[in-house]
């Protein structure tokens, strides 16, 4: 069905979302405030770490540096959610190409992906040090479109986040939202599943 698949990275690939909400919630409470955690999750989910920052009228710069400094403190590595190795591997088998477009730092990405054994299965990863507007701006999708010549008809952009969709909306590739929770029920995307069997499914199919 597909041959490129452009993945996001936290909460699709890997389960970093704990490590993440928790530095959320220390840097909110840092600045006076008493923040509900599925409140802040769910803007997460919806939006974007700005839209926190916005809610409370904080810097973001400022709140992106601490809420990062608060992660990086964190002993916890994210793991990979169930079934990644095998729905990466099952691309590669099938002769399609995996992407990763993320929020997250591309070394940091390729190390995590490395403690796994997965980063031979990754054709690139695009991170903010390529300097693209963040997503749900289509500009970094169009990037890897345009860099590897890729059929828009057969590249979908699979994420957990309203962002990742509208992103693939936006670079008119298909698009795969990776519903764990249920939190978001409004998303136009082509594909709802919510596991990576699922996806692996669809891999194969």
């Amino acid at each position: 069905m597909y041959h490129s698949y452009i993945w996001d990275f936290d909460g699709t690939l890997f389960d970093s979302y704990p490590i993440m909400l928790e530095a959320f919630l220390k840097t909110l409470k840092d600045a006076g405030f008493d923040p509900d955690s599925r409140e802040i999750y769910r803007i997460l989910k919806a939006s974007s770490s700005k839209q926190v920052a916005e809610k409370y009228q904080l810097d973001f710069i400022d709140f992106s540096a601490r809420f990062k400094a608060y992660e990086a403190l964190d002993e916890r590595l994210p793991v990979s959610f169930p079934g990644t190795k095998e729905a990466l591997q099952a691309v590669v088998d099938h002769g399609g190409k995996n992407y990763i477009l993320t929020h997250r730092d591309v070394v940091s990405t390729k190390e995590l992906l490395m403690k796994e054994n997965l980063d031979h299965l990754i054709v690139e990863i695009v991170g903010p040090e390529n300097n693209f507007p963040r997503k749900p701006d289509p500009t970094s999708l169009n990037y890897l479109v345009e860099k590897y010549q890729l059929d828009k008809t057969t590249t979908v952009m699979i994420g957990d986040r309203a962002m990742d969709v509208l992103a693939g909306r936006g670079a008119g590739v298909q698009t795969m939202f990776y519903d764990i929770e249920g939190l978001l029920t409004d998303l136009d995307a082509d594909h709802v599943v919510h596991s990576m069997k699922e996806i692996e499914e669809i891999i194969k199919s």
